[in-house]
């Protein structure tokens, strides 16, 4: 029944998984480590930073397990689907909805609120922002609203969803040109761009491009973070028939992760351990707890999918918490938290479920049937 298997075989525990809960505990690790950065403008003293010897942080590390995820649902969701109209309509709904609003809370609620005195939006310029968003600009009308806080931008979290919805159109065009390849075509992919990024720091190369680029396409360097991520989820999902279950793998692999870390200092033999060994050992050890057979978290979505939403208001809302308050460390952490997941729940209860089939989920004896989550 696929109980030695990495991803179970069998349909029931396929969908008995935990991703849900890991998805939500991600946003609210991106959360605390943004907190470091927008109270004190630097993320070097978070503890994720710290362990890893300065090579990533917790909200690398949260993002990077959104991306991996994301690869292997979104594979999920394209080989299931009937037709590429089908597909494009779920992942269109799945994103557009919470975003343009989150955006549209920014600019037109909290932009007015700590904006300058004398500033006004117009009409032309409302349409501008509203427009922009449309192709997930993160426009706002004014881009450093905070610019008394150890960090400016208005929404520094919104970066990722351009990429988001980018992997979705790759994952169509490599079923179009590579379908019947993709299983061999992907970690050929895969190993392709991990080279290239260990090649270009250990070479100090940061490549932007040209600016007409980086508006479609967002910043061509941060591709060699969040594209291994995403190519490992989906790496997973055509290999899952093959892929074994293996406690003492997960852990060789994180432990050479960590050594990896520190032995080789910040000189090349560190970045290539770094590259080489993280991001398939983090992809390894989620799906690795995603379905372990005695942790179920099945459930944590029961009332709706918070996970989404609290990352969309997460940033703004320390941005104003630190704009307007004095509080203590912990406690501005905590209250980040509460606040958030607040949005977060408002987001799906007012906006994301009408586009989601109103988060309805089949019952639990017909497995067959139910929908992936995100899907």
């Amino acid at each position: 029944m696929g109980a030695d298997r990495l991803v179970p075989a069998d349909r029931a525990r396929f969908y008995r998984n935990n991703f849900d809960a890991i998805r939500l505990a991600m946003a609210l690790l991106v959360l605390f480590s943004h907190s470091f950065a927008l109270r004190f403008g630097s993320e070097s003293s978070e503890p994720m930073s710290l362990a890893t010897n300065g090579y990533y942080n917790s909200g690398n590390v949260g993002v990077w397990i959104f991306f991996i995820i994301s690869g292997f649902l979104i594979s999920h969701s394209h080989a299931r689907s009937p037709s590429l109209l089908s597909y494009a309509a779920r992942r269109v709904r799945r994103i557009y909805p919470g975003y343009l609003v989150a955006t549209s809370v920014c600019a037109f609620l909290v932009t007015p609120l700590f904006a300058p005195p004398g500033f006004t939006l117009d009409a032309i310029g409302a349409a501008r922002t509203i427009g922009a968003n449309l192709l997930l600009a993160n426009h706002f009308p004014i881009p450093h609203l905070f610019a008394a806080n150890p960090v400016h931008a208005v929404n520094g979290a919104l970066w990722s969803i351009r990429f988001e919805f980018l992997c979705y159109i790759g994952v169509a065009l490599i079923g179009i040109v590579a379908l019947p390849a993709r299983r061999f075509v992907l970690p050929l992919l895969y190993a392709l761009i991990v080279l290239t990024w260990c090649w270009l720091d250990i070479t100090g190369r940061k490549p932007g491009g040209p600016e007409w680029l980086r508006e479609w396409i967002g910043w061509p360097y941060s591709w060699f973070h969040v594209l291994p991520n995403f190519l490992a989820g989906m790496i997973v999902y055509h290999w899952r028939d093959r892929l074994p279950r293996s406690t003492p793998l997960m852990l060789g692999g994180v432990a050479a992760a960590f050594l990896g870390f520190h032995l080789g200092g910040h000189g090349p033999a560190g970045i290539v351990a770094a590259h080489l060994l993280a991001p398939p050992a983090m992809a390894y050890a989620l799906f690795w707890f995603a379905f372990h057979p005695r942790i179920d978290l099945s459930r944590a979505a029961r009332f709706g999918d918070f996970s989404y939403g609290t990352y969309l208001y997460a940033f703004p809302i320390q941005q104003m918490l630190v704009a307007k308050t004095t509080l203590p460390f912990a406690l501005f952490v905590l209250l980040s938290m509460v606040l958030a997941l607040t949005a977060g729940v408002a987001s799906w209860w007012l906006v994301e479920r009408h586009f989601l089939g109103h988060g309805r989920r089949p019952a639990r004896h017909e497995p067959e049937k139910k929908e992936a989550p995100a899907d």
